[in-house]
């Protein structure tokens, strides 16, 4: 069953008059319908609603309480609808229905955590000029426009909606569209919250027309999570009226295994890595690094345990392994398997389309000839392994930071004073040791190099959508 797709602006659901666009489910390949993508014009539309909303102080200057209820209300309904918004998120995305289950309820708990923020947010005093007192308060930056993707569209959504909302902004949300089902039924929970008309507005289309109108519109603040290509456009938009940006974007994160390492632990942390999201995450381990004295039984455990990864339709009993997005993107991460034998790389598992409908790629590795290597150097966002192997330390952090990328960093080790060096050396936004990924609410999230700009969580987020401004006050 599909559920209605809209625009939400000032207020009011619009069917939109853009382009089309189809709705296409993964696991099938069948096309369930479309819908028209919003204009420049009624992207217009919704900034302008959005900066009336501001300047009036419907919600800016609503007090803190006020909005720290109405945020309270929107995880309810949220964490209410969690079944439905699962359900509508696997058939949209092809993501196995366990974990989207988890996204659904994290991101429940970011509006809960920036209703939190509010009864604890305060300013700066400095007394150090005689005769005079400064005081640094921090006040809402005004409209923002905010772009989320399809591969974790809930979470990767409301970690930016929650704080520019809390802060008091009026915002703009432009969803991936190939997500559109479950971005309406997420709009209809939060619009049923009691948010003023043009504080909250959506608009759906491609990124190369919806995306690029709301990228250059007169807005405030943007915060992107996305492709390189997408982010370096949005970011190119701002610049040109010096708009703040916030951009998280691709990864080619490494996964470190040393000798010393609690090797089943790190096999299946290796696995877990590249493999969950279908593969499809900018925090994927995409690049495994193992030490040599360790690196024959790793394989053959890496490869026993990724053959038996059963890619199928999400939810069928024994499926690991969901559907690439789209056909588009399941020809791009199959691209990589004549890469890879014409860059001389070894197969390990996989390899082979997987045919039928659908848009299905198997759990795949290839130890790789070298570090020139396509595999090793360009993200895959797909379920494709690239392995080498290390000498020493040394030489893993030198592999570890050889990529145009740095969002995250997997080390396994029982060392803990080389788990500590190699936190300090891998340059990444985060470095997890002898773990998966694990978000501390409060903490920053971003990346290092073309992984993106700024950071995203607790006070990282409260600073991108508040501007610090200075009070002086003569007393002498």
């Amino acid at each position: 069953m599909t559920h209605p797709v809209f625009h939400l602006i000032d207020g009011q659901a619009v069917a939109g008059s853009g382009e089309p666009v189809e709705m296409v489910e993964p696991a099938t390949g069948a096309t369930v319908g479309q819908f028209a993508a919003a204009t420049a014009s009624e992207v217009g539309q919704a900034v302008v609603a959005a900066r009336r909303s501001f300047e009036a102080g419907v919600w800016s200057r609503r007090p803190w309480r006020e909005r720290q209820a109405v945020l309270r209300r929107i995880a309810a309904a949220i964490r209410g609808a969690a079944a439905e918004l699962a359900a509508i998120q696997v058939r949209e995305t092809g993501l196995l229905p366990d974990k989207v289950r988890g996204h659904v309820v994290a991101s429940a708990g970011w509006f809960d955590h920036f209703a939190d923020y509010l009864s604890t947010e305060c300013g700066e005093y400095f007394p150090q000029l005689d005769d005079y007192t400064t005081f640094v308060r921090r006040e809402p930056v005004g409209v923002c426009a905010l772009f989320a993707p399809w591969n974790q569209p809930t979470g990767l959504t409301t970690i930016k909606l929650a704080p520019a909302l809390a802060a008091g902004n009026s915002v703009v949300l432009k969803p991936s569209e190939l997500v559109p089902q479950l971005s309406c039924a997420l709009v209809e929970l939060i619009r049923g919250a009691g948010l003023p008309d043009g504080v909250f507005n959506c608009v759906n289309g491609p990124g190369a027309t919806t995306g690029a109108a709301l990228a250059g519109a007169a807005v405030d603040a943007i915060a992107f999570t996305g492709g390189s290509q997408g982010g370096r456009a949005v970011a190119l938009a701002a610049a040109q009226r010096h708009v703040p940006v916030m951009l998280e974007l691709g990864g080619k994160s490494a996964t470190v295994v040393f000798a010393d390492a609690d090797l089943p632990a790190a096999v299946e942390g290796a696995i877990q890595a590249i493999y969950s999201n279908n593969g499809e995450a900018c925090l994927a381990g995409s690049r495994i690094l193992v030490e040599e004295g360790c690196a024959e039984d790793f394989l053959a455990a890496f490869r026993t345990r990724a053959e038996a990864f059963r890619a199928g339709p999400p939810g069928e009993p024994g499926v690991e392994l969901g559907p690439m997005i789209s056909a588009a993107h399941r020809g791009r991460v199959e691209s990589f398997f004549a890469s890879a034998a014409a860059d001389g790389d070894r197969l390990v598992c996989g390899g082979a389309p997987a045919g039928g409908a659908g848009f299905f790629v198997p759990a795949t590795a290839y130890l790789v000839n070298g570090p020139g290597s396509r595999l090793w150097r360009e993200e895959v966002f797909g379920p494709v392994a690239a392995i080498a192997t290390f000498r020493d330390e040394a030489e893993a952090v030198a592999m570890a930071n050889d990529s145009d990328f740095g969002l995250v960093g997997y080390v396994w080790t029982r060392d803990t004073g080389r788990a500590l060096r190699m936190g300090n050396a891998i340059r990444a936004g985060q470095v997890l040791v002898n773990t998966t990924i694990r978000r501390e609410l409060n903490s920053p999230f971003g990346g290092y190099k073309g992984s993106g700009l700024g950071r995203e969580g607790g006070r990282y987020s409260w600073e991108h959508f508040t501007e610090a401004k200075a009070v002086l006050i003569s007393h002498g």
